[in-house]
C-alpha cells in the first residue's frame, strides 16, 4: 500500500483537530508528505547497496520491518512529533521496497512475461490504494481517533504478513552466482523453470548467467561511477528520463492530492470526495490489469509511452480549461458551481489516471529493469527510483503554492509536460519486449545498442570483448532493417528463437 493512506485521513476532522492547530492545516501536511518522500528518495538510493550487499530477498525483508516500525509510530502518533518520525521511517522503508521489489521480479522471471510479472507490482500497488481509499471512506465516518488509525493499523498488518510471506523465497540466481554459491543458483534455476537442474536448458542458462558473472567479477570494483562511462551513460540517462518524466506527468500531485481536487471541483464532503477518489482507483486498478494481461508485453514499452503521455496531456489541458473557465472563488476557497464543468473535470480526472496507470504506471518500472545489466542493475534502479522520489518532493511541496496562485495554470503546466515527454522522447528508446538481460550486455561499456523495433545491434562478445554486428530479419512483416541503419553492415542473422528464449536467462 506505501503511502495510499495519508492524504485521505489527514482530510478527516478528527486528524485535522489532533495535528493541524488553526491556520497550519496546509503548511503541516505538506511537511508530512515532504518527510515521507525525502526519506523514500534516500532509502531508494541506499537500496543498491543493500541488494548487493545482503541480497533482493532479505533487502524487502528488511524494508518491510522497518517500514512497519514507522506505522506503529504513527498509529501511536499521540502529537505531531512522533507523527513526523513515523512519517520518516515509513518513508525510508518504502523507498527500500521500490528499488529492491523489481529488481528481484526482473531477476527471477522469463524474459516472455517479465513485462507482466515486473508489473505486478504497480497492479498490486493499485489494489493497495483502492483499498486504502475504500477503508478510510469507511473510517471517515466514525468520530473518534479510530477514524485514522483503523487504516494504519490495517497497513501494518499488510506490511507483517508481506515480510513474512517473502522469508520462504527463493534468492535470486543472478545474486547467488554473484556470490560464489553456484549450486543454490542451479536448484533455484531448475526451481523456477520447472525441470531437474541437469536439463540441458537448465544447464544452458545457468552456463549464460556463471560466464557473465565471471567475466563482471574480473572487471574493476563495482561502483556508481561506472553508471555514466561508456553505453552505460546513454542507458542511465534514458532510465532517468523515464524517471523524471514519470513525476512531471502530474501523477504524483493526481495520488496525494484527488481529494482535495475532487472537493474543489463541487464534491465537497469529505466523505464523498475520498469515495469519488476511491472511483479513480478502482479505474486505475482495471487499466494496469488489461495492460498487463494485453498490452505491455505485445504492443512494447515504448507504444505504451507514447498512447499514455497523449491522453493524459489532453487530459491535464481539459481539466485546466474547465477550472479557467468555471472555476470561482468562494469563502471556502476555489470551487466549479457548473455542473457540466464539474462532471467533466472528474471524468479527465479519471481518464487521467486510467492512462498513467496503463502506460507510465507499469513501462516506467519495466523498461529501466530491463535495459541495465546485471553488474549495474541494482544502483542504476536506485538512482532511477531515487531521482523519481526527489522530484515527487518538489512536486508535491510546490503544487498547493502554485494553486494559490493558479488553479488551472497547475494543471496546463502538466499537461504541456506530457506533451513535452511525449514529443522529446529520446530516439534511443526502443521496444526491448521479450529478450533476456544478455542481450543487453554485460558492462555497458560495449553491449546492445536497441535502435528500433525488433532490431538490435552490438551483442558483446565475451570471448573477444569486441561487439559484433547483427541483424535480425522481422519475423512477422518480412521487412529488414530501415535505410538508416544499412551503414552498420550487420554480419549475421539470429532466429527468433534467440531472441524469445522462453527460460529465465
Amino acid at each position: 500500500m506505501f503511502d495510499c493512506l495519508l492524504l485521505s485521513p489527514s482530510a478527516m476532522d478528527t486528524f485535522k483537530t489532533r495535528f493541524f492547530p488553526q491556520g497550519t492545516y496546509a503548511s503541516h501536511q505538506g511537511l508530512l508528505l515532504a518527510l515521507y518522500l525525502l526519506s523514500a528518495a534516500l532509502g531508494s538510493l541506499l537500496s543498491g547497496y543493500c541488494c548487493d550487499r545482503f541480497s533482493r530477498k532479505y533487502s524487502i525483508v528488511a524494508a518491510s520491518f522497518i517500514f512497519c516500525i514507522g506505522v506503529v509510530l504513527q498509529i501511536i502518533g499521540y502529537n505531531f512529533k512522533l507523527l513526523c518520525a513515523g512519517r520518516l521511517i515509513t518513508g525510508l522503508g518504502a523507498g527500500l521496497l521500490t528499488n529492491a521489489i523489481n529488481l528481484y521480479h526482473s531477476e527471477v522471471s522469463p524474459p516472455d512475461i517479465r513485462g507482466r510479472l515486473v508489473s505486478l507490482f504497480t497492479l498490486m500497488s493499485t489494489f493497495g490504494l483502492v483499498l486504502g481509499y475504500f477503508v478510510t471512506f469507511g473510517t471517515s465516518l466514525l468520530t473518534t481517533d479510530w477514524s485514522w488509525r483503523i487504516p494504519w493499523v490495517l497497513q501494518l498488518l499488510s506490511g507483517v504478513l508481506f515480510g513474512h510471506c517473502v522469508l520462504p523465497l527463493s534468492f535470486s540466481p543472478r545474486w547467488l552466482m554473484d556470490q560464489g554459491r553456484k549450486e543454490e543458483a542451479l536448484d533455484v534455476l531448475a526451481y523456477l523453470n520447472e525441470l531437474p537442474p541437469t536439463h540441458p536448458a537448465v544447464q544452458k542458462v545457468f552456463h549464460d548467467i556463471s560466464q557473465e558473472i565471471d567475466f563482471e567479477q574480473s572487471l574493476s570494483t563495482r561502483s556508481c561511477r561506472e553508471l555514466f562511462q561508456g553505453t552505460n551513460l546513454r542507458r542511465t540517462l534514458i532510465s532517468f528520463f523515464i524517471s523524471s518524466s514519470t513525476s512531471l506527468t502530474g501523477s504524483v500531485a493526481i495520488w496525494y492530492y484527488a481529494p482535495q481536487i475532487l472537493a474543489s471541483a463541487g464534491l465537497s464532503d469529505v466523505s464523498v470526495s475520498i469515495a469519488a477518489t476511491g472511483g479513480s482507483g478502482v479505474v486505475s486498478l482495471v487499466a494496469t490489469a488489461l495492460s498487463l494481461q494485453f498490452l505491455i508485453d505485445r504492443l512494447g514499452r515504448v507504444t505504451l509511452f507514447q498512447l499514455g503521455g497523449g491522453a493524459m496531456g489532453v487530459s491535464m489541458f481539459v481539466v485546466g480549461a474547465m477550472f479557467s473557465r468555471y472555476a470561482v472563488v468562494d469563502a471556502g476557497g476555489v470551487v466549479v458551481l457548473n455542473s457540466f464543468a464539474r462532471n467533466t473535470i472528474i471524468a479527465f480526472i479519471y481518464i487521467f489516471t486510467a492512462s498513467f496507470a496503463f502506460s507510465y504506471g507499469i513501462a516506467s518500472y519495466v523498461y529501466p529493469a530491463e535495459i541495465f545489466s546485471m553488474r549495474c542493475r541494482a544502483k542504476g534502479l536506485s538512482l532511477a527510483y531515487g531521482l523519481n522520489w526527489a522530484l515527487s518532493i518538489v512536486i508535491t511541496y510546490c503544487v498547493p503554492l502554485f494553486m494559490t496562485f493558479t488553479v488551472s495554470g497547475v494543471y496546463f503546466f502538466f499537461g504541456t509536460c506530457c506533451m513535452v515527454c511525449l514529443i522529446g522522447r529520446p530516439i534511443g528508446i526502443s521496444a526491448v519486449t521479450g529478450l533476456g538481460n544478455k542481450w543487453f550486455g554485460v558492462t555497458g561499456y560495449n553491449g546492445a545498442f536497441v535502435l528500433h523495433e525488433r532490431y538490435f545491434y552490438g551483442l558483446i562478445d565475451l570471448n573477444t570483448l569486441h561487439a559484433k554486428r547483427y541483424r535480425l530479419k522481422d519475423q512477422w512483416t518480412g521487412k529488414t532493417a530501415p535505410a538508416r541503419f544499412k551503414h552498420r553492415q550487420p554480419h549475421a542473422t539470429l532466429d527468433q528463437e534467440d531472441i524469445t528464449q522462453p527460460l529465465l536467462n
